[in-house]
């Protein structure tokens, strides 16, 4: 059973990571003050007062059997829900915590999808957006905080 003030942990060195990168982007980045209970999204981002956008930042490594990320399904269709009820455009970003690869993911954009099990969804890392590599030193601060019960062996 994964302990959930770890995962916490890791989210909010991913989350940071992230908020960065789009602040140097120009970006203003606004996230939940709320931590305690269950939220849409990670971050609200608007730049130069004309595009508003929400991010989930997802800080995991890529699938083993296919050179993917996922989510959880239930996720995925509160994400689209969402989408559907704001009309605001809704992105993932996919941190890695063992290659270091970050990538970009709009959720209404994503087609060709992989069910590893009846609760993941998964797509490609070639139908996202390649963002960036995080550093050697980011990679070391998240493994301290890894909760994967299996090994980390991509198949490709």
């Amino acid at each position: 059973m994964k302990n959930f003030k770890t995962a916490l942990i890791k989210g909010e060195i991913g989350e940071q990571i992230v908020t960065e990168y789009l602040e140097k982007k120009g970006w203003i980045v606004y996230r939940p003050h709320t931590k305690d209970k269950a939220h849409y999204f990670d971050m609200l981002c608007t730049f130069n007062k004309e595009k508003t956008i929400a991010i989930d930042v997802k800080t995991k490594a890529r699938l083993n059997k296919w050179n993917a990320q996922g989510i959880n399904v239930k996720s995925y269709n509160e994400y689209l829900n969402f989408v559907k009820n704001t009309n605001v455009k809704f992105y993932l970003i996919f941190v890695d915590d063992k290659i270091g690869q970050v990538y970009l993911a709009d959720i209404t954009k994503l087609d060709k999808p992989i069910y590893p099990n009846e609760h993941i969804i998964a797509w490609n890392l070639e139908d996202m957006k390649y963002l960036f590599t995080i550093s050697n030193e980011d990679i070391e601060r998240l493994t301290e905080y890894d909760q994967r019960n299996y090994k980390f062996n991509p198949k490709n």
